[in-house]
């Protein structure tokens, strides 16, 4: 089959057309987002889209960051700007708050390597700095409003939190304390047989006895039997 000249310049053009390198960074603020791989999805499918966009991409390294935007030392985002140094390579995040939520780190990041965010797939530097400030300057605006209303609400009397913690807490005490009670003389002969920790569990699940939450007996829930057994003594 021949191949037409329109081909043939296409090919050409691939060839041609460097190669766009990018060190990826997604970073979750704290380890429940990481464990739940809700936030990593979610900034991968944007690098993803971002990437399909592009002539010629090469991921060159990927990074994931576990730490807060606005921690002050922050070692994965140094090793990843160090990368984008060493192969060349802009810094490819989702969002502009992923790189950071520090206006003075963000702009040290900019000012150091090229980046491009995923969302803002035109953004320029100055583009970047611009949304940076702007999220910064809401963040500041959210915790202002935060701290007014929670000032107004007690000056109203209205104490944040569930009013019943305080009644709940001590009921579970009690609970506690009253199972102690009765499981603390059986178990305390135990003991003064010799018996170890484990051995008592054995014997305690053997006789079909049970914890307060109906579960099986370990070594720890014994030995607070026998402590609670002595204060209450």
């Amino acid at each position: 089959m021949p191949i037409l000249l329109s081909q043939l310049r296409a090919i050409d053009q691939m060839e041609t057309v460097p190669s766009q390198k990018f060190v990826v960074l997604i970073r979750c603020s704290t380890k429940t987002q990481y464990s739940s791989g809700h936030g990593l999805n979610a900034q991968r499918r944007d690098i993803d889209l971002f990437l399909q966009q592009q002539q010629n991409p090469q991921v060159v390294a990927e990074f994931i960051e576990v730490e807060s935007g606005a921690a002050a030392s922050r070692p994965v985002l140094d090793q990843a700007l160090s990368t984008c140094k060493e192969r060349n390579a802009a810094l490819l995040v989702s969002k502009v708050d992923r790189a950071s939520r520090d206006l003075e780190t963000l702009a040290r990041i900019v000012k150091e390597v090229p980046v491009r965010v995923a969302s803002l797939p035109q953004a320029d530097p100055f583009q970047i700095h611009l949304y940076g400030a702007l999220a910064q300057q809401e963040r500041e605006f959210i915790s202002q409003r935060t701290r007014a209303a929670l000032a107004a609400a007690k000056a109203r009397g209205v104490h944040p939190g569930n009013p019943n913690l305080a009644q709940m807490n001590r009921e579970r005490k009690n609970a506690a304390r009253n199972f102690a009670t009765r499981h603390a003389p059986l178990v305390t002969v135990l003991r003064s047989e010799g018996k170890t920790l484990r051995q008592i569990c054995s014997i305690l699940n053997s006789a079909g006895i049970t914890t307060a939450q109906g579960a099986l007996f370990n070594p720890v829930q014994v030995h607070r039997i026998l402590k609670r057994g002595v204060v209450s003594g």
